[in-house]
């Protein structure tokens, strides 16, 4: 072991300037089970809910409380292990991810189910952010773009892939054994991470978390952040509970393939929605995004009562989904370019918080609408996101003001 330590070592500090350090595929992996992990309970609800003899709606808290956990602990948990060495903070996260999961799979109530969700949100929101740094001090300067861009590609890859993987297995040999999935990638990207190491840092002083939440006291970057929140929460209070709509509107079991088309859709979004920011501003993208996305969900329920209709209606329905998160970003720094750093950790937080609040609206919908009727419902709240960037001042071409200085 501790030559294959020195050799993953001697390969990651000689590596040709040009190349990518071949860890960084390492923290992508663990990124991969992150987003398997964060998706994959939506595609296996219907069997928690059943064996675990719950409500859907009820059992849809289960994403509540992970994503809630990943997007308000993210800036907490930064603030806390700042001072701490890097490579060990990620590592050690990397691992308690990897226990709760296995503590999810052998839950044997769904209380218990419920706090290693949230225990599993804790590890996520600490190796999350640590990934992304790491992946970009691992890369030469002229390679950090395409660093970011594999650790973040784990989620991506996730969507398309990991997230359907883990409804079949659920579907087919129970939901434990889609968490058990989950914890063994985490548990695989940790070893072989142990295996090879990381190049230890040395504790530096990091932003304490007044310092990290400051640009939200600015008007400017609440209005931007404001849309982005109310569009998530619209769109994952019908993506939350996708597989119970699935099967009710087409009769089957197993929507694990359909997963498929939405995981793609993402996927590509990604790749698209770079190539549209260079060549179009965000204030042109959000709006004509949003509509496209309004018309898709007030069709999806009508839309996805045979196979083919359900496969086109959902890739095009998380595509128009995840053009948006590229814009927004530029927006967001276009707003507060001093505060880069913080602005896209918020950015994520925000992200998180529609994820856990669409969650938690959709189950409580669950009790008075249908289930077809959730996109509707959703329907409201992106409406609310469209008004807002449409009356935004930035749209009558007002530059973003210069925000005091904080430090970062």
């Amino acid at each position: 072991m501790s030559q294959t330590q020195a050799h993953c070592s001697i390969a990651g500090e000689q590596a040709s300037p040009t190349r990518i350090n071949p860890r960084i595929i390492l923290l992508s992996l663990g990124m991969f089970a992150l987003g398997t992990d964060a998706f994959v309970v939506a595609g296996v609800l219907p069997t928690i809910a059943k064996e675990t003899e719950v409500s859907a709606g009820l059992a849809g808290q289960l994403i509540t409380v992970f994503a809630l956990t990943y997007g308000l602990g993210a800036p907490l948990l930064a603030a806390l292990t700042g001072r701490w060495p890097r490579n060990r903070v990620l590592i050690g996260a990397l691992g308690l991810f990897c226990l709760a999961n296995l503590a999810s799979a052998l839950s044997p109530s769904f209380q218990l189910l419920l706090l290693t969700r949230i225990l599993a949100g804790c590890c996520a929101a600490t190796y999350a952010p640590m990934a992304y740094t790491v992946g970009i001090s691992l890369a030469p300067p002229a390679k950090r773009g395409q660093a970011l861009a594999l650790v973040v590609m784990g989620v991506t890859v996730a969507t398309a892939l990991g997230a359907p993987l883990g409804t079949w297995i659920g579907e087919n040999f129970g939901w434990r054994f889609s968490f058990a999935l989950v914890a063994i990638l985490a548990g695989l990207a940790f070893f072989l991470l142990v295996v090879c190491g990381l190049p230890r840092s040395a504790t530096s002083t990091s932003l304490s978390l007044k310092e990290r939440l400051l640009p939200i006291t600015y008007p400017r970057v609440i209005l931007a952040l404001t849309p982005a929140l109310l569009w998530n929460i619209g769109f994952y209070i019908c993506y939350s509970y996708i597989a119970l709509l699935l099967q009710q509107n087409m009769h089957i079991s197993d929507v694990s393939v359909l997963l498929v088309c939405s995981g793609l859709g993402t996927f590509i979004s990604s790749w698209v929605g770079g190539l549209l920011a260079d060549r179009f501003s965000s204030f042109r993208l959000l709006p004509l995004l949003l509509v496209t996305l309004l018309l898709i969900q007030l069709t999806l329920p009508l839309l996805t009562t045979t196979i083919i209709g359900g496969a086109l209606t959902l890739f095009l329905w998380a595509m128009s989904f995840g053009l948006l998160f590229i814009p927004q970003q530029r927006h967001l720094l276009n707003t507060a370019p001093e505060h880069a750093n913080v602005i896209l950790a918020l950015n994520n937080a925000t992200f998180q918080m529609g994820i856990a609040i669409g969650a938690a609206v959709g189950g409580l919908a669950l009790r008075s609408f249908a289930i077809t009727q959730l996109a509707w419902v959703g329907m409201i709240s992106i409406l609310l996101a469209l008004l807002i960037v449409a009356i935004s001042p930035l749209q009558n071409g007002e530059r973003p003001q210069a925000f005091p200085d904080s430090p970062e």
